[in-house]
């Protein structure tokens, strides 16, 4: 009885293609499977074929296939990026530009979907009305020392974060 890992005991062309598929298509199968969990930018999808081994020639020509089928698009990539980190996470622009540039996205693309995204204040009032269920109870010196070290470690600027604490007259 044949292991199912083995391949077969007739090595003919035609076997050997059904049981090692071409670098191409092993390339192309890979990236698939890596997309499926969650959209990516091409750079991370170039990156992750390398670590897998493959060639440059054989990357571009499965980038160009991911692209032409509308499985790759860093435009749409940093918008939903955006949308899902500033609801979910609660992140401000700032640490989102950087975020996106780690994952190989254009400058230009990424200004102008952060010009479009929603206003860091307004991201930051979110996640303080959230936090000051927990905070509320301490006193205001301590409120305003932990509110803003956690707005802080989001990404939120001095001046955004003082405005809130003034408005919400802590």
């Amino acid at each position: 009885m044949r292991k199912k890992n083995l391949p077969p005991k007739n090595n003919s062309e035609e076997n050997r293609s059904q049981v090692y598929p071409e670098p191409v298509e092993r390339a192309f199968n890979y990236s698939l499977k890596y997309l499926s969990y969650r959209d990516r930018s091409v750079k991370e999808v170039y990156d992750y074929l390398l670590r897998k081994n493959f060639i440059e020639d054989t990357i571009n020509s499965v980038l160009k296939k991911l692209i032409d089928l509308k499985f790759l698009n860093d435009e749409e990539f940093a918008r939903q990026w955006i949308e899902s980190r500033q609801k979910h996470k609660g992140r401000s622009k700032f640490i989102l530009k950087n975020e996106l540039r780690l994952k190989g996205l254009n400058g230009d693309i990424i200004e102008s979907l952060l010009k479009e995204a929603q206003d860091d204040f307004e991201t930051a009032r979110i996640l303080f009305d959230k936090k000051k269920k927990t905070l509320g109870k301490l006193p205001p010196d301590q409120f305003k020392k932990k509110m803003g070290g956690f707005l802080q470690r989001k990404g939120f600027s001095f001046e955004v974060i003082t405005k809130l604490l003034r408005k919400a007259n802590v």
